[in-house]
C-alpha cells in the first residue's frame, strides 16, 4: 500500500544545493516521490510556535518552572541519587531543579550555545523520558535539557529555514527508514541512505553531521506521520493521509472527526504505544477498536 511520511530538511542543511541534489537522486532511485514541499522561515516558525510543539517533552523539560512535576522513572531517580547524593524529590521540593529556559537567568544571561556546551561537559543524567539534568554549581541548580535552547534558536533564527516535504513510497516503513533516511546516528547508517551517504562526505560538504544535525527529519511511523502533518501542515495536506483513510474505512467517520479524536488522545499511554508500530492497517484496526469501546 502507499505510505506517506512527513519530513523536513533541517536548518543546518537547508541551504546546501549538494544536499538537495543528493536527496533528489536517492528519492528518484528508490521511487520515493515528493508530493508536497514548502520552505518555512525561522520568523514564521517563531510566530507559529510549532518548533516547541514538535520537540514536545524535550521542550517542556527545558521550560520547567517547578510547577507540574516532570515525568521520571524509578531507574532515573536511583541514578540521580547515586550520582548527586541526594534524592530527586528532595532536590525538587527545595526548588533546585529548573528548566534550561529559566536557568539562563541564574547564569547571568549565558548564551544558548555556551549553556549547551557547559551542560554537556558536566555530564547529564537521564531521570525520565526526555528529561536530562546536570548540576550547575554556580547557579546551585540542576538544569533540565540544557541542550534544547540552542536547538530551538537554530530553527528560529532570522536567517533560518526548514524545507517541509511529504514523501510517498510503496516500501515498508522499516525499509524507508533504514535504506532511505538512515539511522539517527549518521555513523551507524547504511551507506546508501541519506544520512550515511552525506556523513561519509561531511568533509567535502564542510559540515558537521551528528545525531542532532543529521540532515533530515522524517516521521517514525504511520501514526507519527499523521500527528506531525496535523502539527505542521494545513488540512489540505493531511486530509488524505493513508492512516486516516484506513481509519475512515474502519469506522465510517470523516477525516476531521477522526483527526480531532487522534489529536485529543495522542498523549494517552495506550495511543503512545502505537507511535512505534509501522503497520498502517494494524494501527488503524487498533485505533478503531479503541474508539468503539
Amino acid at each position: 500500500m502507499r505510505n506517506q511520511a512527513f519530513a523536513f530538511i533541517k536548518p543546518h542543511a537547508v541551504q546546501s544545493q549538494a544536499i538537495a541534489t543528493t536527496l533528489g537522486d536517492i528519492f528518484e532511485d528508490a521511487e520515493v516521490s515528493v508530493s508536497f514541499t514548502r520552505r518555512v522561515t525561522g520568523p514564521e516558525l517563531a510566530r507559529s510556535g510549532v518548533v516547541d510543539r514538535h520537540f514536545g517533552s524535550v521542550a517542556r523539560g527545558a521550560a520547567y518552572d517547578g510547577g507540574s512535576p516532570l515525568e521520571t522513572t524509578e531507574e532515573g531517580r536511583e541514578a540521580f541519587k547515586r550520582i548527586f547524593n541526594e534524592t530527586w524529590d528532595g532536590a525538587s521540593g527545595a526548588g533546585r531543579i529548573v528548566g534550561a529556559d529559566f536557568a539562563r537567568e541564574r547564569l547571568k544571561g549565558i548564551g544558548v550555545k555556551e549553556l549547551c556546551a557547559e551542560w554537556a561537559a558536566l555530564g547529564a543524567v537521564e531521570v525520565g523520558p526526555d528529561v536530562y539534568v546536570a548540576w550547575f554549581k554556580d547557579a546551585e541548580r540542576y538544569v533540565v535539557n540544557g541542550f534544547y535552547p540552542a536547538i530551538r534558536d537554530a530553527y528560529l533564527a532570522p536567517d533560518a529555514a526548514v524545507q517541509l516535504m511529504l514523501l510517498d513510497f510503496e516500501m515498508s516503513w522499516r525499509d524507508f527508514h533504514e535504506t532511505i533516511i538512515g539511522d539517527e546516528r549518521p555513523e551507524a547508517s547504511l551507506e546508501e541512505s541519506i544520512r550515511g551517504y552525506l556523513y561519509d562526505r561531511a568533509g567535502v560538504l564542510e559540515m558537521l553531521i551528528d545525531p542532532v544535525d543529521n540532515i533530515v527529519h522524517a516521521s517514525a511511523s504511520p501514526l507519527d506521520a499523521l500527528a506531525e502533518k496535523m502539527m505542521w501542515l494545513d488540512e489540505a495536506q493531511w486530509v488524505g493521509d493513508p492512516l486516516l483513510v484506513a481509519l475512515a474505512a474502519q469506522t465510517g467517520l470523516g477525516p476531521r472527526a477522526l483527526a480531532a479524536w487522534v489529536a485529543g488522545r495522542a498523549r494517552d499511554r495506550s495511543v503512545q504505544a502505537m507511535f512505534v508500530d509501522m503497520d498502517t492497517e494494524r494501527v488503524a484496526e487498533d485505533l478503531a477498536a479503541m474508539m468503539a469501546r
